[in-house]
């Protein structure tokens, strides 16, 4: 059966893999986005996958809903079950740039989302993260780890916000009897993402095909979990269909130290002789980060974790730069060198 769903920050990396699944699918998407962070060619190429099953409308959605939502047709309204708040700005060096509205986009805009929601009977599913365990003294984070986190550094911005949004939809949900819900968002990487987001995956596969030295920040033991893509892709889509009201880790439990993916790097591009460049650790950067995936697949089953291995997930993603390479007459750039790295 033909549905509407709303995405909001839709040309971002994650939105626009969540819109087109549900446009290949054979649903309507309205996908919303202000460009902060977004990428105009990822609209373009939702516009190519659906035509007119594909509605975008360029708005802050910090700003009052009532400017644009005339825009959407009422047999879209009509059939709109399904919200979907991803609209943030998600790596270091672009919530530093943006740290206030970041914040806001996180809190008012989520406000703004769920009342629009409520007026029409539809599920949020609002995008957390795995950042609101902080820096984690236990491992792996199950859902009721309350986190060790910090309210006065560079990473504050997004995690409270994140925790903060959280605290929204558990406040909502008690107050007018709704059942809105969030997935805590792990490392997620995969096509789409942009050349300078920062994070360590793109930065390594850029620095390697620029054949540039790989940056490692501290040691490089500081370890990660790397979803691919299309798997978080699954468990969210699942999540929102259930319209789940209760915080659902979503990831992969395979953990990789940071130097441990720069060797796996390594091997893949073996031709090039790749040197690691060691800098600082940045402030607050986390030592762990691995999910506990037991309530996800309680609560997704079938869904039952990552298909894709970290390994086959970089050759797809190596693929997909070189094609960017070879598109772009500059070539790719890196990321300049931020305060806060290897999320």
């Amino acid at each position: 059966m033909e549905q509407t769903v709303l995405i909001t920050g839709g040309a971002g990396f994650l939105g626009s893999h969540l819109a087109e699944r549900y446009l290949l699918s054979g649903h309507r998407v309205i996908a919303l986005d202000n460009f902060a962070t977004g990428r105009q060619e990822n609209i373009a190429l939702l516009q190519k996958v659906a035509g007119d099953r594909f509605l975008f409308i360029e708005a802050d959605v910090c700003k009052d809903w009532s400017t644009w939502i005339p825009r959407i047709p009422a047999s879209w309204m009509t059939g709109l079950k399904s919200c979907f708040h991803f609209a943030s700005p998600a790596s270091p060096p672009h919530y530093q740039r943006l740290g206030i509205e970041t914040m806001w986009v996180n809190t008012l805009a989520l406000e703004h989302c769920l009342r629009f929601a409520d007026q029409l009977g539809a599920h949020v599913t609002f995008a957390s993260t795995s950042e609101v365990y902080g820096d984690p003294e236990v491992s792996p984070q199950t859902e009721s780890y309350r986190g060790w986190v910090n309210t006065w550094g560079p990473r504050a911005c997004y995690d409270e916000a994140k925790r903060f949004g959280e605290a929204l939809i558990y406040t909502w949900n008690q107050k007018r009897g709704t059942q809105h819900g969030c997935v805590r968002i792990f490392n997620t990487y995969g096509p789409r993402m942009n050349p300078v987001d920062g994070r360590v995956i793109i930065n390594f596969l850029v620095q390697a095909l620029n054949d540039q030295k790989l940056t490692i920040y501290g040691t490089g033991q500081q370890t990660r979990s790397f979803c691919y893509v299309d798997d978080l892709v699954d468990g969210i889509v699942l999540y929102s269909t259930r319209r789940l009201s209760r915080p659902v880790n979503i990831g992969s439990e395979g953990e990789f130290s940071v130097k441990e993916l720069g060797e796996m790097v390594r091997q893949i591009f073996a031709h090039k002789n790749l040197e690691f460049e060691y800098q600082p650790l940045p402030a607050d950067d986390p030592k762990q980060r691995r999910p506990d995936l037991t309530l996800a697949r309680e609560c997704l089953a079938p869904w039952g974790g990552p298909k894709v291995d970290l390994k086959s997930g970089l050759l797809r993603m190596v693929d997909w730069l070189d094609k960017e390479l070879r598109s772009k007459p500059g070539g790719l750039a890196t990321a300049p060198s931020p305060k806060v790295q290897h999320q």
